[in-house]
């Protein structure tokens, strides 16, 4: 190989803060109000309590066994019974387990509350 007579480049200047791209994505998301600027209302940026029909995250725990059964029933079944979506299968199936209770136990009417926070963690057997 032949040597050259350029000097070495290094590393490339660093950037200044007012190039960043990720400050005009900053800029475009920032709520109306925030800094002067009328921007279109989008469909996260609202304020106030999420309407009753909202989707909210849920976690929980199942055993292993019963979600890899769950989770072959839903995907052997999923396009016959026109499942949305994996939380579309799950909240199906809660409200199922739910609307049997309501029969069973409250005379097919809905239960009062559901409003608290459950306890964490397992129930205490006794």
């Amino acid at each position: 190989m032949t040597e050259s007579n350029r000097k070495p480049i290094g590393v490339p200047p660093r950037r200044q803060p007012d190039n960043l791209s990720v400050q005009n994505l900053v800029k475009a998301n920032r709520s109306p109000g925030s800094n002067g600027e009328s921007a279109p209302a989008s469909p996260t940026s609202h304020s106030g309590p999420l309407p009753d029909t909202a989707p909210k995250q849920v976690t929980f725990y199942m055993a292993t066994d019963d979600l890899k059964r769950a989770k072959a029933a839903y995907t052997g079944t999923s396009g016959q019974e026109m499942d949305r979506s994996w939380s579309d299968f799950i909240s199906r199936a809660v409200l199922m387990e739910v609307e049997r209770r309501e029969r069973l136990y409250n005379e097919g009417n809905r239960f009062e509350g559901g409003t608290r926070n459950l306890a964490p963690g397992r129930k205490i057997q006794l």
